[in-house]
């Protein structure tokens, strides 16, 4: 995948948590809880991400 792509994909996820979060009951957690869970999604993400990599797993083109 081309840098290009990776940027769109990260700010496509980033604007979809974005509006799925908009009018729910995440908005009520304080600043610190909602950093704390956000934080922890992107190291799930991140780490699900480069161990695709790391396994070489692509999709057919």
């Amino acid at each position: 995948m081309s840098n290009a792509a990776t940027i769109v994909g990260v700010i496509s996820v980033v604007c979809a948590l974005i509006l799925v979060t908009s009018n729910s009951r995440f908005r009520q957690l304080g600043f610190s809880k909602g950093l704390k869970l956000a934080l922890i999604w992107a190291v799930i993400i991140i780490g699900l991400v480069m161990l695709i990599q790391m396994l070489g797993l692509h999709t057919r083109q």
